[in-house]
């Protein structure tokens, strides 16, 4: 039985540099959150323990955080774990993929499946060492990275609401960016900024 309201899917590989960064994500959101999530991390991530944590209908929402395509988040194991063919499992619950080109396909899929899927309809940019980032900028990209699926957890749904929150949170990064970073400096981060609010999508 799942005591948390939510979940955190967070995939990791060691070797992945990109899983990395998508595993800090998940950490922040953990940190930042007003209520503990249920996790489902490391191997615990796959297709088969996310299906299992959605037969609780104590589970309110989740956020993924992994490699994305069109069609599927995926899992630790590298096999999807949300795809077309498990979407009716999540039911009348909020989703967030924090995971590359899942809008194209996966949230339109879910539109009449789900009660509100939220990705994103290009590849994330996710590369960055976050040690080497002045603190400053790690709470502000902390707070990018994050915004979202707080703000689902807050209870907004409308994607006008949604983006608005993930807009403030990039134009801190870029305001801080433009005062303090050499001219060309993170340009990944300037990407980033604008593909959490830009390229997002929302099946409703």
């Amino acid at each position: 039985m799942i005591v948390a309201s939510w979940l955190i899917f967070d995939a990791w590989r060691q070797e992945d540099p990109a899983l990395r960064n998508s595993h800090w994500m998940a950490q922040q959101t953990v940190r930042l959150a007003s209520e503990p999530a249920h996790m489902l991390e490391r191997e615990a991530a796959t297709r088969e323990s996310l299906e299992a944590a959605l037969a609780d209908s104590a589970l309110l929402g989740m956020a993924l955080f992994g490699h994305g395509r069109a069609h599927a988040v995926f899992g630790s194991d590298g096999r999807e774990a949300l795809d077309a063919e498990n979407l009716r499992l999540v039911g009348a619950r909020w989703v967030h993929a924090l995971a590359c080109l899942c809008g194209l396909e996966l949230a339109p899929a879910s539109a009449a499946l789900v009660d509100l899927f939220v990705g994103y309809r290009i590849a994330l940019v996710v590369e960055w060492e976050i040690e080497a980032l002045p603190i400053e900028l790690q709470e502000r990209l902390a707070t990018l990275v994050t915004a979202t699926t707080l703000a689902l957890l807050s209870g907004l749904r409308a994607k006008a609401d949604l983006q608005r929150h993930a807009s403030a949170a990039a134009d801190e990064i870029v305001e801080w960016l433009l005062q303090n970073a050499e001219e060309g400096a993170y340009l990944g981060l300037h990407v980033l900024a604008e593909t959490l609010v830009d390229r997002m999508v929302t099946s409703r």
